[in-house]
């Protein structure tokens, strides 16, 4: 997880792709564990940043007040789905989609300068 983080700051992407892939891959823990095991560190880290950013006036909370309703929305939407998912088939092939699309938004900032 050091490695994961460390790489995802260096590259400038979220950690929890990283992550997912360590402990499916490395660890052999199922992909639907993972995958939720990694939503929960990224959101108890989130947590404790966004108190300290909040007390720093850092976050304008009328403009981040929908955004975390729709987090909270999809994240329950995404567990119920989850659950009652019988293969995780359709869960990885959505994760390789979107882990090559931050692939090549990479690819493409890096070639453009973009940093």
């Amino acid at each position: 997880m050091l490695f994961a983080g460390v790489i995802s700051g260096l590259l400038g992407i979220g950690s929890g792709a990283l992550k997912v892939i360590a402990m499916d891959n490395v660890m052999r823990i199922p992909f639907k564990v993972s995958t939720t095991t990694s939503n929960f560190m990224i959101g108890v880290t989130a947590a404790a940043s966004a108190v300290v950013y909040l007390q720093r006036g850092y976050i304008d909370p009328g403009l981040s007040m929908p955004v975390v309703i729709g987090v909270l929305l999809g994240a329950m939407t995404g567990s119920k789905i989850l659950v009652h998912s019988t293969s995780s088939t359709w869960v990885r092939i959505l994760f390789a989609i979107v882990i090559t699309i931050v692939g090549l938004q990479m690819v493409y900032n890096g070639l453009i300068g973009r940093v």
